[in-house]
């Protein structure tokens, strides 16, 4: 039997893999900008290369602006994660997590130490298909995955907890 929600502390343990920081950075907030920034990209690309040509610059020069143009956007996108990076947390180095909820926050502990993520910090949390992410100030912070749970009881376990401590939560359940 499951403990009720804020009664006791409740322990995952997960086994952490590199699939789940794919999961974790697919679904933060710089994979979503570069989705629509990289179509941006190629189109002003081709729109300064369409304007350099109807100028009357020669097809190399032509070649060259849209190549420049192109290179100018590459670059934005791979200086701005630097800008906005993934907290240190969010793939330990140990292969054990155990993710407690509690009533002050989700204690991350592994072989590296103990973080508490407190629920004021937890600014945003996320069900998916594959688990659940937790955001801390607007910023991707950890994942547990779904198939660490024992069943749609201990699902239910925390979304209960998420419910009551996080004003910003999309659950499926």
């Amino acid at each position: 039997m499951l403990p009720e929600p804020h009664n006791k502390p409740y322990s995952i343990a997960t086994d952490v893999r590199p699939f789940d920081l794919g999961y974790a950075y697919l679904y933060s907030r710089w994979v979503e900008l570069y989705i629509y920034l990289v179509p941006v990209g190629i189109v002003l690309s081709a729109l300064f290369g369409f304007i350099a040509f109807k100028v009357g610059a020669s097809t190399d020069i032509t070649i060259t602006i849209i190549l420049i143009t192109a290179v100018v956007a590459r670059s934005v996108f791979m200086i701005a994660p630097r800008l906005y990076p993934l907290p240190r947390d969010t793939f330990p180095g140990a292969k054990t997590t155990a993710h407690i909820f509690t009533a002050e926050g989700v204690e991350l502990k592994n072989a590296n130490g103990t973080t508490l993520l407190s629920w004021r910090s937890i600014s945003k949390v996320i069900e998916i298909k594959k688990g659940f992410l937790f955001y801390r100030d607007g910023k991707l912070a950890t994942f547990l995955p779904a198939r660490n749970l024992e069943g749609p009881a201990e699902a239910e376990l925390i979304r209960k907890f998420v419910r009551q401590k996080v004003a910003d939560a999309t659950l499926r359940g």
